[in-house]
């Protein structure tokens, strides 16, 4: 593992954690650049370079910053999320109080630390929060754009954090910023879920009145359609969230409404599974597949 430090003298309240793969490109346009674009420099930006990228490297070593950087490196990882991976790295660097995430092809807005900052200080009894954001899901080819999803804004303002723990509202690390906690750890062996996952991790150490949803849209969040979300399917869902639900005890947030409901929406995407499936091979019958 590599480190450099920019800017050091610095005393930051806020740690942003962006972990990027060989996506230097996009770094430099989504999250890099609002970044730089902060109106409170109080803050520092931890990037780690999973996979050792020369043009990441490169990228962050002729940028300027107001802000403190630490830059990282790592191996690619074998066997779990490397995502995951990378933000444990970030989290055991991070000397902020309070921890926050941005993934390399999203952006915050110029008063993202502020804002956040603000609203920590104002509601010293919360632990966690998640701001909104406003989302768009496009489909691409390549580095081709082929077409640009609608944006919509997510969660609402009128969401509670049962609506975020039964997933009828989307949580997503983006924007989510939660006080530093040395018992926390992203878990490598989920992908789809592993924001979610981390969700319980905090609600179950804090409790569920430690989350408090900050009404403020200061993220700008782009799923793309070759991305972890995009290339999963409904069976790929079931399997994740079942997986948690079978390893409930660990999170006492998940009481058994929770669960129950948690488990409707499982059977849900296992009914659709099995009928896209059948829909297909019955494609390739009809094909002569």
């Amino acid at each position: 593992m590599a480190a450099i430090y920019f800017n050091i003298n610095l005393f930051p309240n806020n740690s942003i954690i962006t972990a990027t793969y060989n996506r230097a490109s996009l770094l430099a346009t989504k999250a890099l650049s609002s970044v730089q674009q902060q109106t409170d420099s109080r803050f520092e930006w931890i990037v780690i370079n999973d996979g050792y990228d020369p043009e990441t490297r490169n990228l962050i070593a002729r940028s300027k910053f107001s802000c403190c950087v630490r830059y990282l490196e790592m191996p690619h990882p074998n066997a779990g999320f490397g995502l995951c991976h990378a933000r444990n790295l970030g989290m055991a660097t991070a000397t902020g109080t309070l921890i926050a995430y941005l993934d390399d092809d999203n952006t915050i807005a110029p008063t993202f630390v502020s804002s956040v900052q603000q609203f920590f200080h104002q509601h010293p009894q919360i632990q966690c929060s998640m701001v909104q954001q406003w989302r768009q899901r496009d489909q691409v080819d390549g580095n081709l754009l082929v077409r640009s999803g609608v944006p919509f804004l997510s969660p609402p303002a009128a969401a509670t954090v049962e609506d975020l723990l039964n997933q009828q509202e989307l949580f997503d690390s983006n924007g989510f910023v939660h006080r530093r906690q040395a018992t926390l750890r992203w878990n490598p062996h989920y992908r789809i879920f592993a924001d979610y996952e981390f969700f319980l991790q905090c609600l179950s150490v804090w409790g569920q009145d430690c989350f408090q949803l900050h009404p403020a849209v200061l993220v700008n969040y782009v799923q793309r359609s070759d991305g972890v979300i995009g290339r999963s399917s409904y069976r790929d869902w079931m399997i994740e969230l079942e997986q948690i639900l079978n390893s409930c005890a660990l999170y006492p947030v998940l009481n058994d409404q929770t669960q129950a409901q948690l488990r409707q929406l499982v059977q849900r995407w296992r009914d659709r599974a099995a009928h896209h499936r059948c829909s297909t091979e019955f494609c390739k019958f009809t094909e002569g597949g």
